[in-house]
């Protein structure tokens, strides 16, 4: 016999959502689809559990699961919820495969959008996971889970949380003790954000999704359309070379995998986040010095001007005029290579670009 149970006069149980305890209701009051929850806490903590739910009530994000009523029925608590239709993002990965990094980076963007309004209001999640990530058929990523009580966490604690989720989304697996290896950008902020030492700035973690989920690396870039225009990659070195400048300091990172195009050409040279440059972009001398973060872009610009890393030996055959600038910047010798603005001047020369 079907159920017709309802919650506080007005939320008829329907089906149970998926394998847990979240149950469809009818809210006949707003004559809506809900999902409802019974809060299950020990004793000791269903004063605070709804404390948490009453304030996480007051969350309005259009990447949160509402909190719409919390209630009290035969002295159990209960959560009413925005109902939304969508995968989590647990079944999604388990069912067919592994996020592309590009999609994993927009479910990051929400994530980090909707924890930021959270902490903004003083609500700690607590329960970050890839079972609490919906994704809808529209493409957003949705943060379900509020209303529990966060046992005193701290926000540090979500953002941890927060990579551990993308981590599983790339790679099927949470990280463990050893997270993914990749000298890419996306899994270099994800080792960097699950270090014990804590995340980089919220300012690095925002602007590395955001990029990343909009922009290619440039490696893929030339994975998919081959060698790039002589005139192209110039424009990218200069543009590299700009983002160089303002960094002040060695970078350690200039290689295709860190270097960003977007839809419009635009290269922009993402930080470092705790991981170190790949063998075929490293300066030969090791040394942190600009000298060896501009024998690196020589490095970069060739295999995007070739298709393949710099070798012992290996010939020019399609950099034309910008052949000359990285023989120059991959010389052994640091004090044969151009200067930043001798190699500025040289590549605004090839893309003929107003000195």
């Amino acid at each position: 016999m079907r159920e017709t149970r309802k919650l506080n006069g007005r939320y008829r149980l329907l089906n149970p959502l998926g394998t847990g305890s979240l149950r469809l209701a009818f809210d006949e009051a707003e004559h809506r689809d809900v999902a409802v929850r019974q809060v299950r806490v020990p004793p000791e903590l269903r004063e605070a559990a709804l404390f948490e739910a009453r304030r996480a009530s007051g969350l309005r994000h259009p990447f949160v699961v509402r909190v719409l009523d919390v209630l009290i029925e035969d002295g159990v608590p209960w959560l009413v919820m925005e109902f939304v239709s969508g995968t989590s993002l647990e079944q999604v990965v388990r069912s067919r495969r592994p996020l592309p990094v590009a999609q994993a980076a927009r479910v990051g963007v929400c994530l980090l959008s909707a924890l930021t309004a959270a902490h903004a209001a003083g609500i700690v999640h607590g329960r970050v996971d890839p079972g609490n990530v919906l994704l809808t058929t529209t493409g957003r990523a949705v943060l379900s889970g509020f209303g529990y009580p966060s046992l005193s966490m701290l926000p540090s604690a979500d953002l941890w949380s927060l990579a551990a989720t993308l981590h599983f989304a790339v790679e099927g697996r949470p990280p463990g003790q050893v997270p993914a290896e990749g000298a890419d950008p996306f899994r270099s902020l994800l080792r960097a954000m699950l270090h014990p030492s804590g995340p980089p700035s919220m300012e690095v973690v925002r602007e590395t999704l955001d990029r990343l989920a909009v922009d290619r690396p440039l490696d893929v870039v030339v994975a998919a359309s081959g060698p790039l225009p002589p005139v192209q990659v110039a424009a990218i070195g200069l543009d590299v070379l700009d983002r160089l400048a303002a960094w002040g300091e060695f970078h350690g990172g200039v290689q295709p995998g860190n270097v960003l195009i977007d839809a419009f050409g635009r290269a922009r040279l993402m930080p470092l986040l705790r991981a170190g440059t790949l063998p075929a972009y490293s300066a030969p001398e090791g040394a942190a010095t600009q000298a060896a973060d501009l024998w690196s872009l020589g490095a970069t610009l060739f295999m995007a001007v070739e298709g393949a890393p710099p070798a012992p030996g290996a010939a020019l055959t399609r950099a034309g005029p910008l052949a000359p600038v990285l023989f120059r910047l991959l010389a052994g010798n640091p004090l044969e290579r151009p200067t930043v603005d001798e190699l500025r001047r040289d590549l605004r020369e090839i893309t003929g670009a107003r000195p």
